[in-house]
């Protein structure tokens, strides 16, 4: 049994993934601190939910779904980051504000797509075969 454990260890990805996983460990630890600190617990679920509305947007109008739920997720980013400025206390509400109103433009409109049929599960879950 630690004869496997060994061999694995003497790969060298094997040895960088360890370590980059250390690395990244401490600064989500750092980072997952201040966002709880500042009230931003939704920011990345709001902004990765968000990016479903430029999924929409993009299926409706025929363009690339890449660009339209990166054109989303930024605007949304630089939403949350305007009104943190201006409203500090009440981040986490419009986050989730934010966050409802991009899914329901994304499902509003892949629902008004003529002739589109797609698995929504599939934007929202992945695919590992995408």
């Amino acid at each position: 049994m630690l004869d496997a454990l060994f061999t694995a260890l003497s790969y060298e990805f094997i040895q960088n993934a360890l370590i980059a996983g250390l690395l990244v460990s401490f600064a989500s630890g750092i980072i997952g601190s201040l966002i709880v600190v500042n009230r931003m617990v939704f920011l990345a679920g709001g902004i990765a939910h968000t990016s479903y509305g430029g999924i929409g947007l993009a299926i409706y109008f025929g363009l690339p779904i890449f660009f339209g739920a990166s054109l989303f997720a930024c605007a949304a980013a630089l939403l949350m980051a305007f009104v943190t400025l201006h409203q500090r206390d009440k981040i986490d509400v419009f986050i989730g504000l934010i966050w409802s109103i991009g899914m329901a433009i994304g499902i509003i409109l892949v629902d008004l797509t003529p002739g589109y049929n797609v698995d929504l599960m599939s934007y929202l879950f992945g695919s590992i075969l995408a």
